[in-house]
């Protein structure tokens, strides 16, 4: 009897280590577009899907690259593309994905230290409520990653 005790609290602990080692938020298809020289901001993309059975909240972001990020909204009012900061905390409810698309939703990197180069790549990091710090790398490209074809630009 006591090897089958041992063989399920083996198990068991080794599917807790599991569940621990997966990622709260998971971040897919980040990237950056280019910006020419002597840009002031620039745009990250990626998608942020949250992992835990209950809700988090995006709470802010930084750069090493940038002075200050923002998040911002795109809508159409009468013809024109209007862009909003948008402020307080985003929510991700769960197994729910917060897109932050080209011509939609974006991450806004306000005061570029320097232009964004193809090939290269900027880093963000993310502030959640619940699950802390997550730091992305988005490589600057002019084309969105494979998760994201199709989409016009």
């Amino acid at each position: 009897m006591k090897p089958l005790i041992l063989a399920v609290a083996a198990a068991a602990a080794v599917a807790t280590a599991s569940q621990a080692a997966a990622p709260a938020i998971a971040v897919s298809d980040a990237w950056a577009r280019p910006t020419p020289p002597g840009a002031t901001t620039g745009a990250v993309y990626a998608t942020l899907t949250n992992r835990q059975p209950i809700a988090d909240a995006l709470l802010s972001a930084t750069s090493p690259e940038a002075a200050k990020v923002e998040f911002h909204s795109m809508t159409m009012t009468g013809g024109v593309m209007h862009m909003n900061a948008v402020t307080g905390p985003q929510k991700l409810q769960p197994g729910v994905a917060l897109r932050f698309d080209p011509g939609a939703a974006h991450i806004m990197l306000v005061g570029l230290k320097a232009p964004l180069k193809l090939g290269g790549h900027v880093t963000v990091v993310l502030r959640f409520a619940r699950a802390g710090v997550i730091t992305v790398e988005a490589p600057v490209s002019n084309a969105a990653p494979d998760g994201m074809a199709g989409m016009k630009m």
